[in-house]
């Protein structure tokens, strides 16, 4: 439906946005159970994000397989692991939780074959003045964006990641909340504003 909208904003837009609007993006990594090359090494190379979340996980050498803990962690630890490096929403679609939504759907889609997925809650972006920012203002942060990441079914696991256990089906249900959600907000959206 591509209705005419009265303009209220200052984006000049007047419209509901057209089908395949981009409105952010999502770096998802995959980690081969299996390989030749060291995995840590590899993640280390790309960003210090992934090598705290490579550390958390595999075992000692690296090259082994995965950590004990992880392990016990994870229902069956065999296959590979689906890595959630960042989303990032354009700033005039932040605050409806798209985020979580959207990020939960790639996870899905994407994960087969994967014994988990793994994602290092951290600021992505700062605010103007970044050398001014706080280290209680990253905590805060922090448990915010670990906060998004738990409502569709991540959970703590240790030096600040989280896991998704592909195994389970406990993502299922926050992940139809989210669904309704969106379809709530989609329907809301085509809606013409009252007069």
């Amino acid at each position: 439906m591509d209705e005419e909208w009265e303009d209220e904003g200052e984006d000049g837009g007047g419209r509901a946005p057209a089908a395949g609007t981009k409105i952010g993006h999502l770096i998802l990594w995959r980690l081969r159970d299996y390989t030749g090359d060291n995995r840590w090494e590899v993640a280390d190379a790309e960003s210090g994000d992934l090598e705290v979340i490579v550390s958390a996980v595999l075992g000692r050498s690296q090259r082994t397989g995965y950590s004990a803990a992880f392990e016990k962690a994870v229902t069956q630890p065999v296959g590979d692991l689906l890595i959630l490096d960042r989303v990032s929403l354009d700033k005039e679609w932040r605050g409806f939780g798209l985020g979580p939504a959207l990020a939960g759907e790639a996870v899905r889609r994407l994960s087969g074959g994967c014994c988990a997925v793994a994602v290092f809650p951290a600021m992505g972006e700062y605010p103007e003045g970044r050398e001014q920012v706080t280290e209680a203002y990253r905590l805060q942060a922090k448990k915010k964006i670990a906060a998004l990441w738990e409502s569709i079914g991540f959970q703590p696991f240790r030096r600040g990641v989280w896991l998704l256990d592909a195994a389970l089906r406990r993502p299922e249900e926050p992940m139809q909340a989210r669904r309704a959600e969106l379809r709530a907000l989609g329907t809301a959206f085509q809606r013409p504003p009252s007069a």
